[in-house]
């Protein structure tokens, strides 16, 4: 019986350790098989100059989307697009699954944001002032854009543009899709209030694309009208049915919504207080405007920075941008970003970019033109030389309070290493060490010819 006993116990042991292996192999299988899949998804090889792939036309304008399947949008975890509306042109309301962040490229407009649960604060009576006549209309907030305006929208917030002026209103915006605000799958969605899009949501990679209609048509006329209280053929109305026009209309007539006057171009910053409250808290800020730069040089350029420090609506998308502008033959001295990915995206000129990887690879080395659009990630260090007149990018960070760090210059990290690490870590003598620490004394922008800004902190 003992002898049994302990054959038995030999047994389940042996069975135990066979299953555990096995568990083991299994489990070192699909770690194997998920780093095929996904585990080197991020250490790119090779990063690309990425182009629209697809359009959706419309009535007064179109839509230009990237292809966020594209491994570098992907790892970043972003989609991208263009918007173009031509004059009288009107993108009408849309709210998305992920916040935005976006930037002015071209023109002017109106532009306004519905905010669950605020109040209308942009009120016209009836007589023109409040004489207890009523109202003609009462709307949230209207606010005047212009070149340069970078503006910050939470996910589910519900955008309406409209150009004002005589030239086509270019904005270009960046979906932060990996954000937490968006509960769904890694897929930029709109949602129209107004207007359809008859091409469909091709971003989404469906084998049959059907026309994506707004958010009224799904619902039965009889209900809307009954949420309403208005006649039917009204609520059949707002199902826009039969409506090509797509998301931007033209406007008939005079768009005459409630707004204040534009007071100059300098635009008038909030620090009463009542930016505590996310109904008046400030989602637009212009970085254009060089006197707001945090780096400038005449000769070299300027550098103007977008955080949640200077835009506290940041915070809620933790997304940040950089307005960058080179002359000719200037440079951003080799950095890299600490805690983000970087989305650059071309406004003007062409630059000579090279960015080299974990594995010390230059993965880009060439030129990028106005349009273009360059996905870095976090930690790969780049190189920017200008090759125009002047060259122009606007880049946004996936984090709201972005960090750079320098390769080379006065706040540099080999500035930090004592003269000992690099002359072993190289194999050069003291003097070329000192050379390589003290040589440059710019923190950003340099001249590529090699000259030393030695009276500059740029």
């Amino acid at each position: 019986m003992g002898k049994s006993s302990s054959l038995l116990s030999i047994a389940i042991t042996l069975l135990l350790l066979v299953h555990g292996y096995r568990a083991m192999e299994e489990e070192t299988n699909q770690q194997k098989q998920w780093q095929g899949q996904w585990g080197n998804e991020c250490q790119l090889d090779q990063l690309n100059v990425l182009e629209p792939s697809h359009v959706l036309k419309c009535e007064a304008g179109r839509i230009e989307i990237w292809d966020h399947h594209a491994p570098q949008l992907r790892c970043s975890g972003v989609s991208f697009d263009r918007i173009v509306i031509e004059p009288q042109g009107l993108y009408l309301p849309t709210y998305f699954n992920a916040p935005k962040l976006s930037f002015v490229v071209n023109g002017r407009g109106l532009m306004g944001r519905v905010i669950p649960g605020c109040a209308e604060t942009f009120m016209d009576s009836a007589g023109g002032q409040w004489q207890g006549q009523g109202f003609r209309d009462m709307h949230q907030k209207v606010e005047h854009l212009r070149r340069g305006d970078t503006i910050a929208n939470p996910a589910g917030i519900s955008q309406w543009i409209h150009n004002n002026g005589n030239e086509p209103l270019i904005i270009v915006s960046v979906f932060d899709i990996g954000n937490n605000q968006n509960q769904l799958d890694r897929n930029p969605r709109a949602f129209h209030l107004a207007g359809n899009n008859p091409q469909g949501q091709v971003w989404l990679r469906k084998s049959q694309q059907e026309p994506q209609n707004n958010m009224f048509s799904g619902f039965d006329p009889q209900v809307l009208a009954q949420a309403f209280k208005i006649k039917l053929n009204t609520a059949q109305q707002l199902q826009n049915q039969k409506d090509n026009r797509g998301n931007i209309v033209r406007v008939q007539g005079p768009f005459g919504v409630i707004r204040p006057p534009v007071r100059g171009e300098q635009r008038q910053e909030q620090d009463n207080g009542l930016e505590e409250t996310f109904c008046t808290m400030r989602c637009t800020d212009n970085l254009d405007d060089p006197s707001r730069a945090d780096v400038y040089k005449p000769q070299l350029g300027y550098i103007s920075t977008l955080n949640s420090y200077t835009l506290p609506m940041l915070r809620f998308l933790r997304l940040s941008a950089l307005r960058g502008s080179l002359r000719n033959d200037a440079m951003v001295l080799p950095h890299w970003n600490v805690n983000a990915n970087e989305i650059l995206y071309v406004t003007n000129g062409q630059a000579h970019v090279q960015v080299v990887n974990d594995n010390g690879n230059r993965v880009f080395d060439q030129q990028i033109s106005k349009g273009q659009l360059l996905a870095i990630p976090q930690g790969f260090a780049v190189a920017k030389t200008a090759q125009s007149e002047r060259f122009e990018w606007i880049s946004f960070k996936t984090n709201d309070n972005a960090k750079i760090n320098t390769l080379a210059g006065r706040t540099s990290v080999l500035r930090g290493l004592p003269l000992e690490v690099l002359t072993n870590g190289f194999q050069i003598s003291v003097e070329e060490a000192r050379r390589v620490k003290f040589n440059t004394l710019e923190t950003t922008l340099t001249h590529s010819s090699g000259q030393s800004g030695r009276r500059s902190d740029a």
